[in-house]
């Protein structure tokens, strides 16, 4: 797709919407590392706040949103109750492997869309909400509609046909039912983390 001039940007808004937490980098040569393949269909949305993640031929047709509760790091209560960042200790994570998203994404008619603002209404999405260090990785799987997938703190999520052959379209009940299980506890003061291997 090329840059179109001004005037039509004006007229028309955005082609896609694009917002990646400066956590993914903070350089370019590290952001684009995590990206492999795919494509962005004009009009789609595409929010990514989490800074472990695997992009890897992910072809998007509406809206994604990866949301996370720890994007950098956890944070606990010092002496005096103030909360303390720890980097990159018990982040969540986001692998997406082969995965088709489909949905009706962004009402870009609306006129009540602010996009400086980042202030838009939604037809439907898919809504991925990582909470502590939670984790999700999906592979050769098709997801379509409005859904929103929420993995406790503690939890991995697996969404994937079970054959690497063919992709296959899920329903949001089959996901959350049958792939959220606890990842490995880690104590709250080890150093040691889950598998780096992809991010």
């Amino acid at each position: 797709m090329g840059v179109e001039d001004n005037t039509k940007y004006l007229q028309s808004g955005p082609p896609f919407l694009i917002l990646l937490h400066p956590a993914l980098g903070p350089l370019w040569e590290i952001t684009r590392q995590k990206f492999f393949g795919g494509s962005i269909m004009e009009g789609s949305e595409l929010q990514i706040e989490v800074a472990k993640f695997m992009w890897r031929e992910v072809q998007l047709d509406g809206s994604l949103l990866v949301i996370a509760e720890n994007i950098m790091g956890s944070t606990q209560a010092i002496e005096n109750g103030e909360p303390l960042m720890q980097y990159g200790h018990r982040c969540a994570r986001c692998k997406l492997q082969n995965v088709k998203v489909q949905n009706k994404g962004i009402d870009w008619t609306s006129a009540d869309n602010v996009y400086w603002m980042y202030n838009v209404h939604r037809f439907k999405s898919l809504k991925v909400i990582l909470q502590g260090n939670a984790e999700i990785e999906a592979t050769d799987v098709v997801l379509q509609g409005n859904h929103v997938l929420e993995v406790p703190n503690g939890h991995r999520m697996h969404v994937g046909s079970g054959d690497s052959s063919q992709a296959k379209t899920f329903s949001v009940e089959a996901c959350i039912v049958a792939v959220a299980e606890p990842t490995v506890p880690i104590p709250a003061d080890s150093k040691k983390t889950l598998d780096d291997s992809y991010i």
